[in-house]
């Protein structure tokens, strides 16, 4: 949706234009006004405008002037011409100055409503333009190394993709990796002054660093690496079947990797003058085995994190230990405190699905009695969270019989612990729906407290914004989502209905009632008033019984 801004220097014409046009039929979302040249280019500095509509002849400032001023400063706004006078020199400096089109008063709403339209249809199609092909694949190409990063970044983050996706994104991003391929992984901790370093140049170290890694593994692996939440570089690697020096017969994939990781550990140190610490991972399944492996190569560092710097471990320096299996969906992404923060309630409860039907599964082979008491204190830490950071008491948004699992967890199955879950859940998007429509509620009330002391003033969409404090987009849709009619609508109509109030209990004359109710322009007061009322003013008050 495009924003328009209306310029003439009679109060009325703009304030008519903005309440009478159904602006929004015509792809317009938002109105400004501005009653002369200079006020108009501020708000052109302060808005994002598409298209001005302005009167030629105003005070200070002519609108081919502002015009003129406006296409050299943001050649993409387009402007249309609003006259009085049929002066076809004013026409041809209009057209001179790229202007879309010129419109005589008095104009109709239904010639008004089609230039509009016309001048919206062209602007989305020069946006559609300018979103071509070679440009996206432009843009593309040059993100390629960031969107390569990501995607790995969200496979050791536990996302999953359907094979045709993952296919297909493989194939976009450029990346040799197939279903099933196997693979190793290295997972480097950078130390000493390459630790220390600020976020830029730890950035450009990292990228030191994976070129390194890339001259020494080139021959014999494909390489794909990003930076994961400890700062950790994570290097995944698969074998290059169909590279001139290829592996012979001999060289195990595993081996080669792990003495590729002991060159590049050396190089660093040469080259970079700082040292590393690597861990290399044993080999697995893409994508399939890629969390496993990753954390295997982790867990490994972690264990080791306060011994000696410059630590080289592979897996098969780690003890056969089976730890107890992770419920991986309480911490795969999105995480259930950013889903209760969005406000994404539906997704929340099916997060709480996914997490207790792997808990179950897990019981399959385990005791889930740790895992579930992990599963607890994750669900009650991200309710608690999500409640105080709204301001509130857990006490005031939960039942009693729900908050007394925080003060003494009574469950006794995995069920249990569900159904709770799912009772927390729906009280806490209950009372964010109750605060929203409160909310929503009080800023109607002030807008209309607003606009009903003001009505004789300015009652523009951005002056009553600027009272509540919001921006004018978002209160538009507030309002019409709260009262189903448009702001402007209701301003067009209150003024209609008190003027027709002070024309039924007042002797006060037609121009007096326009003033009354915002009109400097008497003739536009009558127009607007017929428009509504289908009779004059005049009319309207010598039709009233006796």
């Amino acid at each position: 949706m495009l924003q328009i801004l209306l310029v003439d220097d009679e109060k009325s014409v703009v304030e008519t234009l903005a309440e009478t046009i159904p602006w929004e039929s015509c792809g317009i979302s938002m109105v400004h006004e501005a009653l002369s040249g200079a006020v108009a280019l501020e708000i052109m500095e302060n808005h994002d405008i598409d298209i001005v509509m302005t009167d030629i002849r105003m005070p200070e400032m002519s609108g081919i002037a502002l015009i003129t001023t406006i296409h050299e400063r943001w050649p993409h706004v387009q402007t249309i011409l609003l006259s009085g006078y049929a002066d076809f020199e004013y026409a041809k400096q209009a057209m001179a100055q790229e202007s879309f089109d010129y419109l005589l008063k008095p104009v109709s709403d239904e010639d008004l409503m089609e230039t509009v339209q016309r001048l919206v249809d062209r602007i989305k199609q020069k946006w559609e333009t300018a979103a071509s092909y070679q440009r996206a694949l432009h843009a593309f190409q040059d993100n390629l190394p960031l969107l390569q990063s990501t995607m790995l970044h969200e496979l050791l983050t536990g996302k999953t993709y359907s094979p045709q996706a993952l296919s297909d994104k493989l194939e976009l991003l450029e990346l040799p990796y197939s279903v099933g391929q196997e693979l190793g992984m290295m997972v480097i901790r950078m130390e000493e002054h390459l630790s220390e370093m600020g976020q830029y140049d730890l950035s450009l170290m990292e990228y030191a660093i994976c070129n390194i890694i890339s001259e020494v593994m080139q021959h014999h692996f494909h390489i794909w690496h990003t930076r994961d939440v400890h700062d950790y570089l994570v290097v995944l690697a698969s074998v290059k079947h169909d590279a001139p020096m290829g592996l012979t017969r001999d060289e195990k994939p595993q081996a080669l990797l792990e003495h590729y990781a002991t060159q590049i550990q050396t190089n660093v140190q040469l080259y970079l003058k700082g040292a590393i610490s690597i861990s290399v991972s044993h080999w697995g399944k893409f994508p399939y085995d890629i969390g496993e492996i990753y954390e295997g190569a982790v867990s490994s560092m972690r264990k080791r994190m306060g011994q000696a710097r410059g630590l080289f471990v592979t897996a098969s320096d780690d003890p056969d230990v089976h730890p107890l299996p992770a419920i991986r969906s309480l911490y795969k992404p999105p995480t259930l405190i950013s889903l209760l923060e969005a406000g994404r309630f539906d997704d929340v409860e099916q997060k709480i699905e996914a997490i207790f039907e792997e808990l179950l599964h897990s019981g399959e082979q385990h005791d889930i009695a740790e895992t579930t008491v992990e599963v607890y204190h994750a669900l009650a830490g991200a309710f608690a969270y999500i409640i105080h950071k709204n301001g509130k008491q857990i006490s005031s948004v939960l039942p009693a019989e729900t908050y007394r699992y925080f003060q003494a967890p009574s469950y006794a199955t995995t069920q249990q612990l569900k159904d709770w879950s799912i009772r927390a859940i729906h009280s806490i998007s209950e009372d964010a729906e109750q605060e929203l429509k409160d909310n929503h509620s009080t800023i109607v009330r002030s807008v209309k407290s607003f606009v009903d002391l003001h009505l004789a003033d300015d009652v523009s969409l951005p002056a009553i914004a600027d009272h509540v404090h919001l921006h004018p987009v978002y209160l538009s849709k507030v309002y019409k989502a709260e009262t189903g009619e448009a702001l402007t609508a209701y301003v067009y109509r209150l003024r209609m209905e008190k003027a027709a109030y002070y024309l039924r209990s007042s002797n006060a004359k037609v121009f007096e009632v326009a003033e009354l109710v915002g009109y400097n322009n008497t003739a536009y007061f009558i127009r607007v008033f017929k428009k509504f009322y289908d009779v004059t003013p005049q009319e309207y008050r010598e039709n009233l019984p006796v």
